[in-house]
């Protein structure tokens, strides 16, 4: 346990106290076996770049930080010696209330919420590690989109599985969830518009690739949090997706009712899944909404990627003509 930044030595002992017989106590129900230490930061972002991983050549992690989004907690694959582990990094503003011998209601719930969550993450590294050795920290290169799918089914799968595993522990955590998914779903096809529009001035299609991406990637990361802790929170029956989704834009209700649909597959299958890739159906859905959005991609046999972009009349740039469109068609049909 490392408690970082506090000017208080008795302040951060009582945190570290505090936030260890919790650890301790969640780990009655889920298994932290594979847990290989805590970190709480004032700087988390510091915190995180500096974490050992035991391994040459892992990028620092680093977390979500944008006008929408704020990550609090992190759970980051380690390796010490043989055996792999994971590592918990905080940031100490949310869980600083349990430093206090009495805490708000409120603050407890959430800190308790967050610290769960990390903790379910710890079992589901070690779930899948077992099952599938040497897979979370796999550096075996792979072509262009399978490299995606990987990135995007983890991306959805860790996060759908430890929120189900830890909804009990978050029961106040579901307005959050749909808050969230809300916000990445604001204007989501209107930004992979704009991005389009964009493009077609610059012309890098790696650069458009991945501002579109980013757009139609993080409403699905946001759905697999909201339907892990909904299905999680679920007594008998699943909820019906498309009733708890708004409805303005049906590519991204569609692609979310396919996602929650193979997510929960792959929970009642966990375990006894024929390989690490029986998760790439996941990514493959974000693939398939991609090209709903307007950029296609296909694989080449050297293990790059053909991305294209075909023109609508809507991804034109602002004051383009009809004639303008034909003759954009006809250029890349040339090419």
């Amino acid at each position: 346990m490392s408690v970082r930044g506090f000017d208080n030595e008795e302040a951060a002992k009582a945190l570290g106290r505090s936030i260890w017989e919790l650890i301790r106590e969640v780990g009655r129900y889920v298994d932290i076996s594979t847990l290989d230490g805590v970190t709480i930061a004032i700087d988390y972002d510091e915190a995180l770049r500096e974490l050992d991983r035991g391994v040459e050549g892992l990028r620092p992690e680093e977390r979500t930080n944008d006008e929408g989004l704020v990550g609090v907690g992190k759970s980051i694959v380690v390796k010490r010696g043989d055996a792999v582990k994971t590592h918990l990094v905080f940031s100490a503003g949310p869980v600083c209330c349990l430093a206090l011998e009495e805490q708000e209601p409120e603050d407890f719930r959430v800190a308790l919420a967050i610290i769960a969550h990390e903790c379910a993450h710890v079992a589901e590294n070690a779930d899948r590690e077992r099952q599938f050795p040497g897979i979370l920290l796999d550096q075996t290169p792979a072509s262009y989109i399978r490299l995606y799918e990987q990135q995007f089914s983890q991306a959805f799968w860790c996060e759908y599985a430890v929120c189900r595993a830890s909804a009990r522990f978050a029961r106040n955590e579901e307005q959050r969830f749909r808050d969230n998914l809300a916000v990445r779903l604001q204007d989501a096809r209107t930004k992979a518009r704009d991005a389009i529009r964009s493009y077609r001035t610059h012309g890098d299609v790696e650069r458009v690739f991945q501002e579109v991406g980013a757009v139609i990637l993080e409403p699905l990361r946001m759905a697999s949090y909201l339907f892990g802790h909904l299905d999680g929170m679920a007594e008998e029956e699943l909820p019906e997706v498309p009733l708890e989704l708004p409805k303005e834009d049906g590519a991204f209700v569609s692609a979310i009712t396919t996602l929650v649909s193979h997510l929960r597959s792959l929970w009642e299958n966990r375990g006894s899944w024929a390989s690490h890739d029986d998760m790439l159906v996941l990514g493959q859905t974000a693939f398939e909404l991609l090209r709903e959005c307007g950029v296609h991609t296909r694989p080449e046999p050297d293990g790059r990627a053909y991305i294209n972009v075909p023109y609508t009349p809507d991804t034109l740039l602002p004051g383009a003509s009809a004639s303008d469109l034909l003759a954009a068609l006809w250029q890349g049909q040339r090419r």
